[in-house]
């Protein structure tokens, strides 16, 4: 332990004032962040063996963590590129060394197309795409690509009734393609999003459309090869089954990105490595540690942890691990794991967490609580430094998220 009292300035950061390699309890500013390298590692293999041996392309969404630490890794284990929701995060992406990006939503804003458009000016060997799915969309990319004197590749995005962004028809899809063609722009191919269908079935034959306007649209993708770009994390297996029967000219690029970290919650439930064990299994790679501040009543135990630090809009959090205060204040290294039900989250204010304790089951003040997540992607933009831990809790490496 450092007798120097340190001085932390951005959330979750560590300050070395001892010897690397460190305990995360050592001089710790809780709460903190953590990601398992192990799982990181686990994840990173078991995904990039599913999408090989299937035959796909893989970009995972980078908006889940907005760590080029992160998407390095997956790059740099085969990955095409990744996915991002905005050119500001695209800009991350690119600024980071990443050459090879999606951005999963129609642009409208001129700065943000004119970026776009210039980016195979500036870097000949990048490829970057964005979607359209409107006239507008269409008419604002033409306007950047000659404003620049540049490049827009694009794919046409489909939807379905009640979902979010895309056309609804195959109509609307083959109108937007043509008017993309006819204004210059690059029609690569078609994109969808399955995730916010119910489950398996609805994705599988919403994804069989989406496959069927691809085939519609083929001749206005002057290219050697078509692309068809879908893939959330709780249903891509759905993918998978439709697109079995594919054009020979036509990539799949999926697009899961929740995968990396997975989670103790949503996607654990949805994850389509339980309802097909042989192709893998992926493991929860993320922990928040807190420490037990207040306990003011019988079974009631509040922990320094909130909604500003931890996810809850897909669940609440899980408890994973109680670590005990030892005489003169030290955590004892190893935890124990509460009996199911023994400690229950059941609310969150903005920086408290209550806990439910059952008959029998005790925290002390000082204690440290280690919980797991529901929902990665609105846990790690709560962070600007997320340590990752080999299994003995040391801190390997401090990365930065850009948010």
């Amino acid at each position: 332990m450092s007798t120097t009292p340190a001085t932390v300035t951005a959330k979750g950061a560590w300050d070395p004032s001892g010897a690397e390699p460190h305990h995360v309890l050592q001089d710790a500013h809780l709460p903190v962040m953590t990601l398992r390298d192990s799982a990181l590692r686990n994840n990173t293999r078991v995904m990039q063996a599913y999408v090989e041996r299937h035959g796909f392309r893989f970009a995972p969404h980078m908006k889940t963590h907005m760590a080029p630490a992160l998407a390095h890794r997956q790059v740099e284990a085969g990955a095409w590129g990744v996915t991002l929701a905005s050119v500001q995060q695209a800009m991350v992406a690119w600024e980071h060394g990443l050459r090879h990006v999606l951005v999963a939503n129609e642009v409208l804003d001129p700065a943000g197309l004119a970026w776009l458009a210039s980016r195979r000016s500036v870097d000949p060997t990048c490829d970057v795409l964005c979607y359209v799915d409107s006239a507008a969309g269409v008419e604002a990319a033409a306007a950047a690509v000659d404003a620049v004197q540049g490049d827009l590749h694009v794919l046409v995005e489909v939807g379905f009734p009640g979902g979010r962004t895309g056309v609804r028809d195959a109509a609307t899809a083959r109108a937007v393609a043509e008017r993309a063609d006819a204004a210059g722009l690059t029609l690569r191919g078609v994109s969808g999003y399955e995730g916010g269908l119910p489950g398996v079935d609805a994705a599988r034959a919403y994804v069989d459309g989406v496959l069927a306007i691809a085939a519609d649209l083929r001749p206005l993708m002057h290219q050697d090869r078509a692309l068809l770009s879908m893939g959330g994390s709780a249903w891509f297996d759905a993918v998978t089954e439709a697109v079995g029967a594919r054009p020979a000219d036509l990539d799949v690029l999926l697009r899961s990105g929740a995968s990396l970290t997975h989670d103790d919650g949503f996607y654990e439930a949805r994850t389509p490595f339980h309802r097909h064990p042989t192709e893998g299994a992926l493991v929860a790679a993320i922990q928040i540690w807190g420490r037990v501040t207040s306990c003011p009543e019988p079974g009631l135990a509040l922990v320094a942890v909130g909604k500003r630090d931890i996810s809850f809009d897909e669940g609440l959090p899980v408890v994973r691990q109680v670590r005990r205060v030892l005489p003169g204040g030290s955590v004892q290294d190893a935890g124990s794991v509460p009996a199911p039900g023994a400690v229950t989250v059941t609310r969150l204010d903005d920086q408290h967490c209550y806990l439910a304790l059952a008959d029998g089951a005790t925290l002390t003040p000082g204690d440290v609580v280690v919980f797991g997540i529901s929902h990665p992607c609105t846990v790690f933009d709560k962070w600007r430094q997320v340590h990752v831990l080999d299994d003995d809790d040391v801190v390997l490496e401090t990365i930065a998220t850009w948010f």
